[in-house]
């Protein structure tokens, strides 16, 4: 009996938050996807911590803005934002649909998962939409650590050249040290990569595509083997 009473304990927040907030079509419906946002997207601490850096020219990253970020990117001339966090049947993506369109952003969604390594196609296609934007955009995430961080990280690696001994704080130091967070599965990809490359030096890009395999990473994240196991 007590077992039962533990999985309905257990499944009441997952159950919770696909209750509500996948409609903001009326105002009553606008108002339960605030709330949440509020508490299921930790929507209130973004207001006091304000995640943004450039990280190239006309490129920047960043946490899921609150309305008047927006309008500061968009006087700076930003023209394009790059979604990276929210299932779009969810309050956060429905909002940012919405007033992208208000303020004629144009948007570009490819949800990446915090805890789970993205395929091999996703990665490399964000970064060409990246590469392939010639005037200002911001990609971001929920709280633009760790996405976003990897994002940034590998899109300097690949675009610019730049070593990723030198952009893994991208999503460490900087980002109040997730380093070693349970979730942080992206830096776990990059040691992956960093093993591989001291047997034979090979780009990122090209590593990607003939030699990465996600279901391997995943798998590697929860057991713990060391990277080099896996290169």
């Amino acid at each position: 009996m007590l077992s039962n009473y533990m999985h309905i304990f257990t499944g009441l927040p997952a159950r919770l938050k696909t209750s509500f907030g996948t409609d903001i079509s009326t105002p009553a419906a606008r108002r339960a996807a605030q709330i949440w946002c509020q508490v299921f997207d930790q929507n209130s601490a973004r207001h006091f911590r304000h995640n943004v850096r450039q990280i190239a020219p006309d490129k920047y990253r960043a946490y899921q803005p609150p309305h008047a970020r927006r309008i500061h990117f968009k006087k700076l001339g930003g023209q394009t934002v790059s979604n990276l966090h929210g299932s779009p049947q969810y309050a956060p993506a429905l909002f940012e649909n919405d007033r992208c369109q208000i303020m004629s952003l144009n948007l570009i969604n490819r949800p990446l998962i915090a805890d789970r390594a993205a395929p091999a196609v996703l990665i490399l296609e964000i970064v060409q939409i990246l590469r392939d934007i010639k005037h200002s955009v911001v990609f971001r995430g929920k709280s633009g650590i760790n996405p976003t961080g990897f994002i940034a990280t590998v899109y300097l690696m690949v675009v610019k050249a730049v070593p990723a001994v030198y952009e893994k704080g991208q999503i460490s130091t900087f980002s109040f040290g997730i380093t070693f967070a349970k979730r942080n599965i992206n830096h776990y990809i990059l040691d992956v990569y960093h093993a591989r490359n001291y047997h034979a030096a090979v780009g990122f890009e090209d590593g990607t595509k003939n030699n990465y395999d996600d279901e391997k990473i995943q798998a590697g994240f929860h057991n713990k083997p060391p990277p080099r196991e896996l290169a």
